[in-house]
């Protein structure tokens, strides 16, 4: 059985982990002066009250010790296994543990071994992780036609998100102070999505109803008739809005299946408090 690894950034419902017995590698969070280990001995819920505190979180990638550990972990069990990394746009983790790989592959060179850049991160990584566990329960590919799959799948996997204010990225430098004061003047709700592992704005709305709908109308668009998948959506500690917005898709466009998570530690103290997120495959796929 070919092992997934995933890590800390990938957001999937305890249930799966669980069932799945994933192994996550954990990113740090710096918070207050304390450093932790993001989904291990820190938890998304200790963060988001830290941030409504007014705390600014800050986030480093894993530490190399941890990444060794894991790799050597599965090469002494003598377990194949394919890690699903943060999108190397948004972090160093992919180079990193790529480099760390390379050596394991020369050290294990029977040991069938892979890392894939996602291009993603939150529930996105986790739609990947949960499509290529359920291929693997299916037992029709072999190794090589896993890591062909889910390349196919980071090409076509998209994230669509909104936050309610500017004010966390005008925190982390990712915005002016004037243009974030403008912005939350005017009531801007920026649409953010990623392209080619990036975060950018696609686009800018007036008020929180328009922002949703504009995520609902880039659903329909970009997944066209693929219906018969699981969507995804995330929310930085703020259910109701993940709610509001699956009975706006539910009503418009007819999907039934969703997977809600909380938008997990690394990306929600960038993004700040009550964001959120639609994550699925496009019509592409």
């Amino acid at each position: 059985m070919i092992k997934i690894l995933v890590d800390s950034t990938c957001d999937l419902p305890d249930e799966v982990i669980a069932k799945y017995d994933l192994d996550i590698l954990p990113l740090r969070v710096l918070l207050d002066g304390q450093e932790f280990l993001d989904k291990k001995t820190i938890q998304v819920d200790e963060v988001y009250a830290a941030m409504r505190k007014g705390i600014l979180p800050r986030t480093a990638q894993p530490y190399p010790q941890d990444i060794y550990n894991l790799f050597q972990e599965y090469c002494n069990k003598g377990q194949d296994f394919i890690y699903l990394s943060f999108s190397s746009v948004m972090s160093g983790t992919y180079q990193l543990a790529r480099s760390i790989m390379r050596e394991f592959k020369h050290k294990y060179p029977l040991r069938k071994m892979e890392i894939v850049d996602t291009k993603s991160g939150s529930t996105a990584t986790g739609l990947i992780a949960l499509q290529i566990l359920y291929l693997l329960e299916k037992g029709e590919l072999g190794f090589d036609g896993i890591v062909r799959e889910t390349h196919h799948m980071v090409k076509h996997i998209e994230h669509v998100f909104t936050i309610p204010d500017l004010s966390w990225l005008i925190k982390g430098g990712r915005v002016s102070k004037a243009q974030g004061i403008v912005g939350n003047l005017l009531d801007i709700k920026p649409i953010l999505h990623v392209k080619d592992g990036a975060i950018e704005v696609y686009k800018k709305t007036r008020g929180k109803n328009k922002a949703l709908k504009s995520i609902v109308n880039i659903l329909a668009e970009r997944a066209g008739n693929f219906t018969d998948q699981v969507i995804g959506v995330s929310h930085s500690d703020d259910l109701e809005v993940a709610q509001q917005i699956i009975a706006m898709i539910k009503e418009k466009l007819g999907f039934q299946t969703f997977m809600v998570n909380k938008i997990g530690s690394v990306l929600g103290s960038h993004l700040g408090i009550g964001g959120v997120g639609v994550f699925f495959f496009n019509k592409g796929f």
